[in-house]
């Protein structure tokens, strides 16, 4: 474990470099349109158009990787963000901002499939849920203190988009010196989302009110914190203890949803994260202490929602499913990381700040009460249930092969199996 871990110590320090950047990037983009005066839809279209071109680099990208190879597409990559990172500075108009934030999304997802498959090629069976570990404890600590880059210099100014660029930049240099052998070119993932949403629904839709959730909240967090009187530090202060309570509450959230039924651990995470947003909607000006309370819950709870979808979700699949699924179910997080700004902005327009998080609260109210309502008992077994694993909410479809759940000895992984749809109540075969 040690050696692998040390042989793939510069593609975690590249992720690290990459995701400090990234964080960074987000936050302050919102800050600055906020401070120009873009309406508040024009800043969540904006913002949503970064996952919109992730989802679209999940398309385009594996067929780069393959042409090319995993460095020369990773420094075409990490180039054209450092120059999309540059023209923001250049240039204040919302379509070219638009625009740059699809590229940007574009390049994103390509460095994330030359890392996870670089990560997936390099850890063996029986240490991946390991290494698997170690990748999502980097990716919320680079988004989570990339947060607080924002203190180093003035918003107004460009000093900050120098420091994400230099960042961006510098992710690539562990990657181009690295002396180990390339992995085999990426092969792009079957979905069958109909099926899924046949076999578990409210676990399908958990996924995409989690995107719908975040998305929301960083594209617009920030304006939020602004236009309730923060100051930067107080921006940073307030994302960055969301994003790091994101890493806390995984593993205990996860030891109840393996002892509880999974259905309704999920409907009572959502329940919870709409309550908390609904009191930040409601807080006021009760002081910065509340308020860091408040964020701290609602990021660490919010964060726990889209692994146990997936957790629900793989107990009514087969073993050779389960990386499709996964898949599939990082696209429809996409999905509504996509959506999410904008129903947020529209709801800021009309409201103010608050709108945010009464669309949060809005659209947990709704999911929480439909699953509520219409689930049936469950007929999967809680010692049936596979085992939770805390997963990050950023990369590639390549995440879900290092999902140690897909530890088999099945020769091909994405190859779907057919396999009949049933309803929810009804758990395919493997897991019963």
């Amino acid at each position: 474990m040690r050696q692998t871990l040390l042989s793939l110590a510069a593609l975690l320090f590249s992720t690290l470099l990459l995701l400090l950047g990234s964080g960074l990037l987000g936050t302050l983009l919102s800050l600055k349109m906020g401070m120009a005066g873009f309406a508040d839809p024009v800043i969540g279209l904006i913002m949503g158009g970064f996952y919109a071109g992730m989802m679209l680099g999940g398309i385009v990208c594996y067929r780069i990787v393959h042409q090319v190879g995993h460095i020369r597409a990773f420094a075409a990559f990490a180039a054209i963000s450092c120059a999309v990172i540059m023209i923001h500075g250049l240039f204040l108009d919302p379509w070219v901002w638009f625009v740059l934030r699809v590229l940007n999304g574009i390049s994103m997802m390509g460095m994330f499939i030359v890392i996870e498959s670089w990560l997936n090629e390099r850890a063996d069976p029986g240490i991946r849920g390991r290494v698997f570990s170690f990748y999502m404890v980097i990716s919320f600590l680079g988004l989570g203190l990339g947060q607080f880059l924002l203190n180093l210099a003035d918003v107004e100014g460009l000093e900050l988009y120098f420091v994400a660029g230099l960042l961006f930049a510098l992710c690539l240099v562990p990657i181009a010196l690295s002396r180990t052998v390339h992995p085999q070119s990426p092969h792009g993932v079957r979905t069958r989302l109909r099926h899924l949403i046949r076999l578990a629904p409210f676990g399908v839709s958990g996924c995409f009110v989690a995107g719908m959730i975040f998305g929301a909240f960083y594209a617009l967090g920030a304006v939020y914190a602004t236009n309730i009187g923060l100051s930067t530090a107080g921006v940073s202060l307030l994302m960055g203890v969301a994003v790091l309570s994101g890493l806390v509450l995984q593993w205990p959230v996860g030891h109840v949803s393996d002892f509880y039924d999974r259905l309704n651990v999920l409907t009572i995470l959502v329940a919870v994260v709409g309550v908390v947003a609904l009191a930040l909607a409601l807080l006021g000006e009760t002081g910065m202490l509340p308020l860091l309370i408040l964020a701290g819950l609602f990021g660490g709870v919010g964060a726990t929602v889209y692994p146990v979808a997936v957790a629900h979700v793989t107990d009514y699949v087969s073993q050779q499913q389960l990386v499709s699924t996964s898949a599939t179910l990082i696209k429809t997080y996409g999905v509504g990381a996509t959506l999410g700004p904008l129903g947020a902005a529209v709801l800021m327009a009309l409201l103010g700040p608050e709108g945010l998080f009464l669309f949060i609260a809005l659209v947990c109210a709704i999911a929480a009460t439909v699953t509520g309502l219409r689930r049936r008992p469950a007929t999967v077994a809680v010692e049936d249930q596979d085992p939770f694993v805390a997963m990050p909410r950023t990369g590639s479809t390549l995440i879900s092969e290092m999902d140690p759940r897909t530890e088999s000895d099945e020769e091909d992984p994405l190859e779907e199996t057919e396999q009949a749809g049933a309803p929810e109540t009804q758990p395919s075969e493997s897991r019963r």
